[in-house]
């Protein structure tokens, strides 16, 4: 079995574990939901949503609706289905395109309980909205590759395990045992997860980039292998040689898939794991070490190269940050 390093930022060790890249990125963001909210829409109805710097999941459990943008084709959601909404992205969920509309913060504001019930008095419609937070400097790479909503079209097998883990979270929330809150904290991150997998896995949404290079048949191995000491000193032969590739025919099937060269995409994941230790607090020299630049000047240069500012004031500016999110994760990618 191959193992691929995690690195812990507190003890400033390495220790060997087997940790999909993907998984090391979801733990580096430190997901936090708020706001979870169970909502039932009576046709005629329609609410609209604000997230301002927080991210929406959104899980239809009963009946369906639209989703409605300025400027864009409406969304039909069914039974199972998933909106992922990014922070500052505003669109209106409605038993039917353009109704007329109320703010999520008015209908939850007026109305107490642990359903919310809004609209009119016809055909109803369940829905369970959660906020998240996370640390962007560490969800950069997945953010990336995010469209502003994902929407997640369950098939029935999904669609059956997303209503599973709500009807989880509706037991401990009626229970409300001990560390109850906290298990459905951590059941509301299986339902970003699984949302995020799920689109990730259906073809045709993930076209290039790092995600697409780890499902690949041929690449996976050798991006993981990367993932796994990003401070190596890794050239194009080497990672050929991985591949069971000559380098030639590596180079050109890892730039259409991931959409880069091979050392740029080494390079790029060492800056992201730069601005990682950065903002945990360690020095440059430090973070020049666990990214395989060396010294303190190689790393700053090229820091400086792909983000436009040096990395002591990309530190300052983030330690300075007031938001909770500005705290890194204990573990990265």
């Amino acid at each position: 079995m191959i193992h691929y390093a995690r690195y812990d930022i507190h003890n400033q060790s390495s220790k060997m574990v087997a940790m999909h890249p993907f998984d090391t990125v979801l733990s580096a963001m430190q997901l936090e939901s708020s706001q979870f909210i169970h909502l039932c829409g009576h046709a005629p109805w329609a609410i609209s949503f604000d997230s301002g710097g927080q991210a929406r999941l959104v899980v239809f459990a009963k009946g369906g609706g639209w989703f409605t943008r300025p400027g864009e084709t409406p969304k039909r959601l069914a039974r199972g289905d998933c909106l992922i909404i990014k922070q500052g992205v505003e669109g209106t969920l409605g038993d039917a395109p353009h109704r007329e509309h109320v703010p999520c913060w008015q209908v939850v504001d007026r109305v107490t309980g642990e359903r919310v019930d809004f609209g009119g008095d016809g055909e109803s419609c369940e829905f369970f909205s959660t906020l998240f937070t996370f640390d962007h400097a560490a969800g950069e790479p997945l953010s990336a590759l995010l469209p502003d909503v994902v929407h997640v079209a369950m098939a029935e097998r999904e669609a059956g395990r997303m209503l599973s883990v709500l009807e989880q979270i509706g037991a401990e929330e009626a229970q409300n045992d001990l560390g109850s809150n906290y298990v459905v904290q951590r059941l509301l991150d299986v339902l970003f997860i699984h949302a995020i997998r799920t689109w990730a896995a259906s073809e045709g949404n993930v076209s290039d980039g790092w995600l697409a290079g780890l499902t690949h048949r041929q690449l996976s191995g050798t991006l993981r292998r990367i993932h796994g000491d990003l401070a190596h000193s890794w050239t194009v032969e080497e990672l050929a040689k991985e591949a069971g590739m000559s380098r030639s025919s590596f180079a050109v099937l890892f730039k259409s898939v991931v959409g880069v060269p091979p050392l740029s995409y080494v390079a790029s994941w060492r800056i992201y794991r730069a601005k990682l230790l950065l903002a945990a607090g360690r020095t440059i020299s430090e973070a020049a070490e666990q990214t395989g630049y060396g010294t303190d000047i190689a790393l700053s240069r090229a820091f400086k190269a792909t983000t436009g500012v040096a990395p002591g004031q990309w530190r300052r500016t983030r330690l300075g940050a007031s938001k909770p999110e500005a705290n890194t994760a204990a573990s990265i990618a």
